[in-house]
């Protein structure tokens, strides 16, 4: 006998799990957020 469970959500709730998940979205923009690299002007 395989047991069910059923969790009853919101609908904030149900869009985030879709986001997170990649379900029912898609990617219209994405940001490349950049930082200084110290090690790359250190003195050899």
């Amino acid at each position: 006998m395989i047991e069910s469970k059923i969790i009853l959500i919101d609908g904030e709730q149900l869009a985030k799990l879709m986001i997170e998940h990649d379900v029912g979205v898609s990617t219209i923009a994405s940001y490349t957020i950049k930082k200084m690299d110290s090690d790359y002007f250190m003195e050899a």
